[in-house]
């Protein structure tokens, strides 16, 4: 055993009873952590957290030597002022779930910056002052860049909020994606962005892409998985070194810049279930070859 964490995704139709039978299965392929996205299980209802869920998840997690990760639900807009109150209630209590199961790191997206300064100070405000609280819980903060924008941004607003419990997760599958479309540098981006880095993101796409992702997200997210893998379109999240990106060339980089956080596979496991160990194994040693 090394001391590289190397995690995967729990997936999203993951229900309670299935938790246990995933969680082992993770353990077999020789994970070490498992990032686990807050809107899986009702957590959280109404802004407020739910005891009886989290302390069931807290003892199935418990069975396991596994450490945790997690992401933020489906929904979080912190640019939304309309809604400001209900969203910032389930930022904080995000946190509050990632507390009391034992979770180190609470992954945030970036989205799509807006040309609002009242959404974009909301934005900001509601970054940092989770930041605070969030050092306080003993959990980490951290901003993911996503394909729709460009991923300079991401790393800009970490730099702007200035905290030390808030960094950048790279997500250098939709980093290929980004650099594709807008037609930046996507290893020079990494240079940039990997001495910000407190978490990571590894998976991978064919660099297709998928325009609907802005025009109409509603009908992008009804899109059959199976033809956009067959076709190649958009945010597939296949498994590490299964499409185009140089995932290599970016890891070497990262590992050259001493990031210590986890190496976090996230990508549709359920898909792939009889090759995760080796996804696992490969990127391992992709890691230990630097």
């Amino acid at each position: 055993m090394n001391d590289y964490i190397i995690g995967v995704n729990l997936p999203d139709s993951t229900g309670l009873p299935q938790l246990e039978e995933v969680l082992r299965r993770y353990v077999t392929d020789g994970f070490n952590a498992c990032e686990i996205n807050l809107s899986t299980f009702p957590m959280i209802i109404g802004g407020e957290i739910k005891p009886i869920v989290v302390d069931y998840v807290k003892e199935i997690l418990s069975r396991y030597p596994l450490r945790y990760t997690a992401h933020a639900g489906y929904g979080l807009d912190l640019r939304n002022v309309e809604e400001l109150e209900m969203h910032r209630a389930v930022l904080f209590s995000s946190v509050d779930v990632c507390a009391a199961l034992g979770i180190e790191l609470l992954n945030l997206h970036y989205e799509v910056q807006s040309q609002y300064t009242d959404r974009e100070k909301a934005f900001f405000d509601a970054h940092r002052e989770a930041a605070e609280y969030a050092m306080v819980q003993g959990v980490k903060l951290s901003v993911e860049n996503i394909e729709v924008e460009i991923a300079q941004k991401t790393a800009d607003f970490v730099r702007a909020v200035n905290h030390p419990n808030l960094g950048m997760t790279l997500d250098l599958g939709h980093l290929y994606l980004s650099a594709k479309h807008f037609g930046y540098d996507y290893l020079e981006t990494v240079k940039e962005c990997a001495p910000l880095l407190s978490h990571l993101h590894i998976n991978d796409n064919t660099g297709d892409f998928e325009m609907m992702r802005l025009t109409n997200f509603d009908l992008y997210k009804t899109m059959d998985r199976n033809y956009r893998f067959a076709f190649g379109r958009g945010d597939i999240h296949v498994p590490p070194f299964w499409g185009k990106a140089p995932l290599k060339e970016a890891i070497s980089i990262i590992r050259k810049a001493g990031y210590r956080g986890f190496w976090l596979c996230e990508y549709y496991n359920q898909s792939f279930v009889p090759f995760n160990r080796e996804v696992q194994e490969r990127v391992r040693r992709e890691i230990e070859n630097v």
